[in-house]
């Protein structure tokens, strides 16, 4: 009989992070399946997916969602959940149809209500728009139509924010920023232009052709990662990506997306010596002098309006007098003390960073309380990033030294 030495085993399968991540940083994939999977799944039941094995046995190695996972989890996401509509049929312009008209359907709108694991929403499967001919359908028409779908399902759903991809012609993409969407709408997603091809080579493809995937798992492996790391406050930006050859259209080409006066959009760019970057991290919403232009301002406050309100549960039917309002002024200022202290806010000193106002005559009237009403006012110092900076060159002529002063 042969000695078997003492040792460790693993399952590769059972290898997944033990995610304590924001939910409002957590992705949510929407897309259509492959029926050969080694573990199958329930048709709008979100599956929870922590590494890129279990991406493998749910939803295997072919097709946009196969794709598109591989390309978040080897951009250093750590979790995701994806919503499988099952298998897509038909031919791409049908299947795109029936897409859109499934994230329209009321189902989709209570699934995202039940679900308070994710904030993130993705349908990387749109992509496949630029391989529509204009000749079959309207184009157009359906990038608008996928849009609108998700930044209302954003609206309508707590905490939740759309990542969004523009056409990667040109023409079509300023089309598509020039297009009307409310404010309240344009709060609640945010854009990226053009696609990647990435170092993959097609499982269906002889030629052995790089594929080429939506720029939007990148995007939410990214942002996860920087909320991970550094903080949700942390913009998502001049990150750079792996995996990825190069963006599909030229930074040349984009001048009149920069130009447009319509919703903003964030471009990727290709660096000598530095990479595949995001650059930019603006919400859709092209205003001046707006808090919920940048996408990590909209995130921070979703993360902070989530933590209060699951707070705040542990309060219901408790009295409502004094003491329970300063138990819970008290929770809350420990909170938010601790994420002014690790940079979420603005301010030297905590006054500056954030207030707390819960009272009688202060933030309720004795018709508030009768009705059952407790009301807690907190204002916060929101952080802008620096997206310009400036380098003032001085020649001095006379000793023959230069200086320079950096402004933003």
């Amino acid at each position: 009989m042969a000695m078997v030495l003492p040792g460790v085993s693993y399952d590769e399968t059972l290898l997944t992070q033990a995610s304590n991540d924001d939910p409002v940083t957590m992705p949510l994939f929407i897309g259509y399946t492959f029926p050969d999977v080694a573990i199958p799944v329930t048709v709008m039941q979100p599956v929870s997916v922590g590494s890129l094995t279990q991406a493998i046995a749910h939803f295997g190695q072919r097709g946009t969602l196969a794709y598109s996972l591989r390309h978040f989890f080897e951009n250093g996401g750590r979790q995701c959940y994806v919503l499988p509509l099952g298998p897509g049929q038909g031919e791409p312009a049908a299947r795109l149809h029936a897409l859109i008209a499934a994230l329209q359907a009321p189902q989709m709108l209570e699934t995202l209500l039940a679900d308070d694991k994710t904030g993130l929403v993705l349908v990387p499967e749109l992509s496949e728009l630029n391989e529509v001919s204009a000749a079959e359908v309207d184009v157009d028409a359906l990038w608008y139509q996928g849009w609108q779908a998700l930044l209302t399902l954003c609206r309508q759903a707590q905490q939740r924010f759309a990542l969004l991809e523009l056409p990667d012609a040109p023409a079509q993409a300023v089309t598509l920023t020039g297009q009307s969407f409310s404010a309240d709408l344009c709060q609640r997603g945010a854009a990226w232009w053009p696609r990647l091809e990435t170092s993959y080579e097609s499982y269906e493809d002889e030629a052995s052709t790089p594929v080429v995937v939506s720029p939007l798992p990148a995007v939410a492996a990214a942002i996860q990662r920087s909320a991970h790391d550094n903080g949700v406050w942390k913009a998502p930006a001049n990150l750079p990506l792996a995996k990825t050859r190069r963006p599909t259209q030229s930074i040349l080409t984009s001048q009149a997306l920069l130009d447009n006066q319509g919703v903003s959009c964030n471009l990727i760019r290709s660096f000598v010596g530095k990479g595949v970057r995001l650059w930019g991290c603006r919400t859709l919403l092209n205003e001046e002098n707006t808090a919920w232009r940048y996408i990590q301002t909209r995130l921070l406050v979703s993360s902070v309006e989530h933590y209060l309100s699951k707070l705040a549960r542990a309060y219901l039917f408790e009295p409502n007098t004094a003491p329970t309002w300063m138990k819970l002024k008290g929770q809350v200022w420990t909170w938010l003390r601790q994420q002014w202290l690790a940079g979420a806010f603005f301010g030297t000193v905590e006054e500056e960073a954030f207030s707390l106002s819960i009272g009688l005559d202060e933030t309720m009237t004795q018709d508030d309380i009768r009705q059952g009403k407790m009301i807690l006012q907190v204002r916060l110092a929101l952080l802008a990033p620096a997206e310009f900076i400036d380098i003032s060159l001085t020649r001095d002529l006379r000793d023959g030294t230069a200086s320079a002063q950096i402004g933003g």
